[in-house]
């Protein structure tokens, strides 16, 4: 037992000596300058888009059946997370990257649990890199102010040009999950969108609820598993794990700040879908494994697109319990977990966030989407 707790301390130790070693290699040489940003989008021309209606791609994968690109009666707008790891602060357009890659393992491992219900439309967009988080001046928010122009132009493109009167869903992990936070501010929340608007998955980013109201008057957190223009979030660690001395950059109408990730936030039980928190196991659930011709999915130092051949598996005979902790994340635990544990920093199982849940994201989207057109 002595040999297994010295491994895993050792494990969690070289991860985290590669994480430090990570964001300081993607860290700019200069500060922000908006006359050096790439050029922005324009969302009429499809090559911007990473996922549209009736595209094949990678967003139609399925572990257990065969996903179509038919003309659904719902839509997702998805916001992928982060998958620009340079020395500058704005990702250009450029078919042959990394990031472009990293973006088709987004719609693979996180997008695909829509695409049993819903057309899939992600835009590419100008992503502020990973080491904008990180920036303790003000180059970092003004990198992600930029991004979120691009989202929230796509969105309006969406709306005018492609959604034609379908209901909707609007999704996001991480930076994701940033900028679906402010575009529903700004762009659904007391606005006519708002009547075909289903709800939100807005996932591995803190949403404080001292916020709530004051962003979202005419929205709720949800509480069941087929509540209407709402608001979900979770963010997952293993048993135990704690953030008290992080903080994240939060948009707020009145400008940025650096608010504690440990302090009441929207998060939902994603096997129960309400606030109980007790342990769950949901055996209908189905866990999914992201795998890839390449090492690329590993290397975040790579920057060419290596072209490979992306699959999702379901994860078999390992166990998987959640709950709803007391610092208002999910805390995991069972076989699967003992699994992952060691290649995380300190217990964090942020980049699973999606995966873990897969399936259970998956069937509540069919909820949701149903209640809706019985309401």
């Amino acid at each position: 037992m002595t040999d297994k707790v010295t491994h895993k301390r050792s494990n969690h130790s070289a991860a985290k000596k590669r994480y430090l070693k990570l964001i300081d290699s993607v860290k700019p040489q200069h500060e922000f300058d908006n006359k050096k940003t790439p050029s922005p989008p324009d969302y009429n021309d499809k090559k911007f888009w990473a996922s549209f209606l009736g595209d094949d791609g990678f967003h139609l994968l399925s572990p257990d059946c065969k996903e179509m690109n038919e003309k659904k009666e719902f839509d997702v707008f998805y916001i992928h997370p982060t998958g620009f790891f340079d020395q500058c602060w704005n990702a250009p357009f450029d078919e042959e990257s990394a990031a472009y890659e990293r973006t088709s393992s987004h719609l693979a491992s996180q997008a695909s649990a829509f695409a049993q219900s819903c057309n899939i439309f992600t835009p590419y967009y100008r992503q502020a890199t990973y080491y904008s988080f990180f920036d303790i001046a003000s180059s970092g928010s003004m990198a992600l102010d930029i991004a979120y122009t691009d989202i929230a132009n796509a969105f309006k493109v969406y709306l005018e040009k492609y959604n034609q009167g379908r209901p909707f869903f609007i999704a996001g992990h991480s930076q994701g999950a940033l900028h679906g936070q402010r575009l529903i501010h700004e762009h659904v929340s007391k606005n006519t969108s708002r009547d075909l608007f289903i709800a939100a998955y807005l996932i591995g980013y803190i949403l404080p609820i001292k916020y709530f109201d004051g962003l979202y008057p005419d929205l709720s957190i949800s509480q069941s598993p087929n509540d209407q223009q709402v608001i979900i979030s979770w963010s997952t660690g293993t048993e135990g794990f704690s953030r008290s001395r992080a903080k994240s950059l939060f948009w707020t109408p009145n400008g940025w700040k650096k608010e504690k990730m440990e302090q009441p936030l929207v998060c939902n039980h994603p096997l129960s879908w309400d606030q109980r928190r007790e342990w769950i196991e949901d055996e209908s659930n189905i866990s999914i494994r992201l795998k890839s011709s390449t090492l690329f999915l590993n290397d975040y130092h790579a920057k060419s697109h290596s072209h490979a051949k992306l699959s999702i598996d379901k994860i078999k005979n390992l166990s998987l319990f959640a709950r709803l902790s007391q610092n208002y994340m999910i805390e995991t635990k069972g076989t699967l977990i003992d699994k992952v544990a060691s290649f995380t920093v300190d217990g964090d199982l942020h980049n699973l966030d999606i995966a873990l849940f897969w399936g259970s994201l998956r069937n509540n989207i069919r909820v949701r989407a149903n209640a809706f057109i019985k309401k």
